[in-house]
């Protein structure tokens, strides 16, 4: 039976089809946590631009409850940063769902970690530079379309943050690149068969 078959059958059901992959046992799951730490350390340069960073602060407030990657403040502008960290992109409608959920609550979070009150909050996407990760922005101009800044704009805007709401997102470059490229697609030829 195909996947698409599956995926149809699910759907007359009312259900959702998840398809669990699994490569040479934890190793998928070790390779795309270890890209997830390098883009998040990547994140650091937050600190080098003067920002006060926190890493997983996690939160339940009013049923909602999770964990930011980053959650960072500049004092000097009182612009609070909600960051989502993504090696690959893969359900983009949650993912900004759940950045939205997060950025909802963060005045919140600044409370919780004894910050004042932010006077302006950005959503900010840190991403691993690859093609895919483009293509995937490219096919979703409207989803992306609260995110303005991009690149180099963004990493300039970290800089010297003006307030205002905004979503901003920048690309970082994992150290490990030839894994990185285990998650991109590939298109391979191959010679028919000798008759």
């Amino acid at each position: 039976m195909t996947i698409g078959s599956l995926d149809a059958l699910a759907g007359a059901l009312g259900a959702t089809l998840v398809v669990d992959l699994r490569w040479r046992g934890a190793d998928l799951d070790r390779l795309i946590d270890r890209l997830h730490a390098e883009v998040q350390e990547a994140a650091s340069r937050l600190t080098r631009a003067g920002w006060l960073v926190r890493a997983e602060v996690t939160f339940n407030h009013y049923g909602d409850r999770g964990a930011c990657d980053l959650v960072a403040l500049h004092p000097a502008t009182g612009v609070l940063a909600v960051v989502e960290v993504k090696s690959r992109l893969g359900n983009v409608q949650e993912m900004l769902h759940r950045l939205d959920t997060k950025a909802r609550l963060g005045g919140l979070l600044a409370q919780q970690l004894g910050w004042p009150r932010p006077t302006s909050l950005a959503r900010a996407l840190v991403l691993a530079e690859s093609r895919s990760t483009r293509r995937v922005l490219a096919r979703h101009p409207a989803l992306f379309a609260a995110f303005p800044l991009r690149g180099r704009p963004a990493t300039r805007w970290l800089r010297r943050p003006a307030a205002g709401r905004l979503g901003i997102v920048w690309f970082e470059v994992a150290s490990d690149a030839a894994d990185s490229r285990v998650t991109e697609d590939r298109r391979v030829r191959t010679r028919p068969p000798a008759r």
